[in-house]
């Protein structure tokens, strides 16, 4: 389950070794906070992740960025090893500029509009008191104690979301977000209904549907604890079996069009597997200035 111990919890509140690396992750909205298995942290930027967190025996232990990065580039210069990690702990200008050398180097591999939208969409949808909360990035089914012979390939969604209206049963749906972003999404057909098939073959599994709940249940309570979500989640009854979201973001008509084809075959590939239609969102990616 993704979930931290309340000691781990602890530490990012007030008072704790761990707050100003917290704030510091707060503030800035190009990171994003992610509870995961193992009672770990990742932190991402850009569906990367830039730093991972773990807290035993009452000491935290930080992992920095992977050396992929900087094989040919110099590393981030401020030390998170064993020796200085309290000390760099203690100083936020230090922490920020851990991230803003990060950061450079992700973005000297790789950058692109799709890391943009899909941040600033969990970012846009963070409070219960909206309709759709944004629950988790880039979850994955842990299956290291499941048969091989029973695992589920690709298993890796972009956004999970929760409905916080209530559907026809009063529960609340949980939402497993497929992103496209302009015409680098437009595959063919091939594409989305791999997409469509790898959701289906997951909701059709009890077991990934069990894990998946329990998931959202835990990850809601903690980032709550946080501060990280605003609005009040007790009413919440989620669902047992996740439906399909294909979040459709375009910039112009041609993208549009082309992205109501992509609509139109994960429609159709639904009803090839018996599956509920998915819910369809559509994004305008162009800002339009207002004074």
């Amino acid at each position: 389950m993704r979930a931290i111990t309340n000691e781990h919890l602890e530490a990012y509140r007030e008072g704790g070794c761990l707050q100003k690396l917290f704030n510091v992750i707060k503030d800035d909205p190009e990171l994003s906070f992610e509870i995961r298995v193992k009672g770990e942290v990742m932190i991402y930027y850009h569906k990367d992740r830039i730093l991972t967190i773990r807290f035993c025996k009452g000491k935290p232990s930080v992992e920095i960025l992977s050396e992929k990065y900087y094989k040919k580039a110099t590393p981030p210069s401020v030390s998170f090893k064993y020796d200085d990690l309290m000390e760099t702990l203690r100083h936020t200008d230090q922490l920020r500029k851990y991230f803003k050398e990060a950061k450079r180097l992700i973005g000297s591999r790789k950058a692109g509009l799709e890391f943009e939208v899909q941040q600033n969409i969990a970012l846009g949808n963070r409070s219960f008191n909206n309709r759709f909360v944004v629950v988790d990035m880039e979850w994955q089914l842990p299956q290291s104690d499941i048969k091989k012979e029973e695992r589920i390939s690709k298993t890796r969604f972009d956004l999970v979301v929760v409905d916080t209206k209530k559907n026809d049963m009063g529960e609340n749906d949980i939402y497993l977000g497929e992103l496209k972003v302009g015409m680098g999404a437009i595959g063919g057909k091939s594409g989305i209904k791999d997409h469509v098939e790898k959701t289906s073959k997951f909701i059709r599994n009890a077991k990934a549907c069990a894990a998946l709940r329990d998931d959202v249940e835990s990850i809601i309570r903690q980032k709550s604890d946080l501060g990280l979500f605003e609005g009040n989640h007790t009413g919440l009854n989620l669902s047992g079996k996740p439906r399909m979201m294909l979040i459709l973001a375009y910039r112009g008509n041609e993208e549009k069009n082309a992205l109501k084809v992509q609509e139109k075959n994960a429609k159709d590939e639904a009803r090839e597997q018996n599956m509920v239609e998915p819910l369809v969102v559509w994004h305008n990616a162009l800002i339009t200035l207002k004074v």
